[in-house]
């Protein structure tokens, strides 16, 4: 099985529009400039590392070439100068083969997957960059969310996060309401 990851409006590279059901061919000789397309889920997430990623079986169907990157982890991507793009993969599809595959939660972390999906990644979430990324990136987690992700020794600091949030939140809302003019404009403006 190949994927291919694209934007949420289903554009590859330079905004390159694609069809599920389609086939799509080019005449150019240069591999650079083909379709490109990964064995796994883990490598088109690599190309497309965003929330509103949308992922796509596809299935090469003319010459192909292959690319080693050693970027963020170690992958294999692939390019064709003709290809089908067979059907469109739900989230959870997507969620489920990046855990059988073993993609680092910092990578399934930026399609926001939720928390049953990060929760599989147990002992991972260990560490100070985990701490961070999880708390910066994951406001969608509640309290108790962040707490049973993250590590005991670190609950402190989830407790500090979440209590600087309210706090936040709380000094917004009293901002918005003594902004608010009176009722009927009386009292409004200077003295």
């Amino acid at each position: 099985m190949f994927i291919k990851a694209f934007d949420k409006d289903l554009r590859g590279c330079e905004s390159f529009q694609f069809e599920v059901g389609r086939t799509y061919t080019t005449k150019a000789d240069n591999p650079v400039t083909w379709f490109h397309y990964g064995d796994k889920a883990t490598t088109a997430l690599c190309f497309y590392p965003k929330e509103d990623t949308r992922f796509c079986i596809v299935e090469p169907l003319g010459r192909t070439h292959k690319r080693y990157h050693h970027q963020f982890v170690a992958v294999t991507s692939h390019a064709t100068d003709a290809i089908r793009i067979v059907r469109e993969l739900s989230r959870d599809e997507v969620c489920r083969l990046l855990l059988e595959e073993n993609c680092p939660w910092w990578l399934a972390n930026r399609l926001k997957p939720p928390f049953e999906v990060m929760a599989q990644y147990g002992n991972c979430l260990r560490g100070e960059f985990a701490v961070r990324e999880i708390l910066a990136t994951r406001h969608d987690f509640t309290i108790e969310q962040h707490l049973a992700l993250l590590p005991k020794k670190h609950h402190m600091i989830v407790y500090k996060y979440h209590y600087r949030r309210v706090v936040a939140m709380q000094k917004l809302q009293c901002a918005e309401t003594l902004a608010q003019p009176s009722a009927g404009g009386a009292g409004v403006g200077g003295p």
